[in-house]
């Protein structure tokens, strides 16, 4: 009779170990499944103050196309699908000792066809206060340009103050 139980005991915790060895992987199976999703980064564009000329202490400049050829079509983005979310990031915060005002607008200039975004229309806006700036939605298939409109006022300085924007800006399809 002890015997007898001792191997109903042993059997049970063979058919324990393979029961939870079987929930143990099915567990494993179900977490391991993930939805996953790309931000795949396009371009990389750095704005340097030589491009932009010196700027004197207190004074405040606006920067556009027409008097800075080069800020024109500063960002042309070819998508191949619909609803494709822009993201901007920069580090325009590093520079709030040397600036009071740092703007950098981003304005549509071409569109495709079939688009219902507005041609001269600010997409974002990126400042000192908020640097970063995410989904801006291209809505059509093709390509998009983008102008960057600056505005900067300088804060008094010691010296001459080096200043490099980078603005990185990566897309993320729906």
């Amino acid at each position: 009779m002890i015997v007898l139980g001792k191997r109903l005991s042993g059997l049970a915790f063979i058919i324990l170990s393979f029961l939870v060895v079987s929930i143990s992987a099915y567990i494993y199976e179900q977490s391991s499944q993930t939805i996953s999703q790309n931000i795949v980064e396009i371009a990389t564009i750095s704005l340097k103050n030589s491009d932009l000329g010196n700027i004197n202490e207190g004074q405040t400049k606006t920067y556009t196309n027409e008097t800075i050829p080069s800020l024109g079509n500063a960002i042309s983005i070819t998508i191949t699908e619909e609803n494709v979310k822009l993201h901007f990031n920069s580090n325009l915060d590093e520079y709030s000792r040397a600036y009071s005002t740092y703007t950098i607008d981003v304005v549509l200039v071409e569109k495709p066809a079939g688009s219902n975004l507005e041609v001269g229309s600010t997409m974002c806006t990126l400042s000192l206060s908020s640097p970063d700036y995410s989904s801006v939605n291209l809505d059509s298939i093709g390509t998009y340009c983008f102008n960057f409109e600056i505005t900067t006022t300088a804060n008094p300085v010691d010296e001459d103050t080096p200043t490099s924007i980078t603005i990185v800006v990566s897309a993320q399809s729906s």
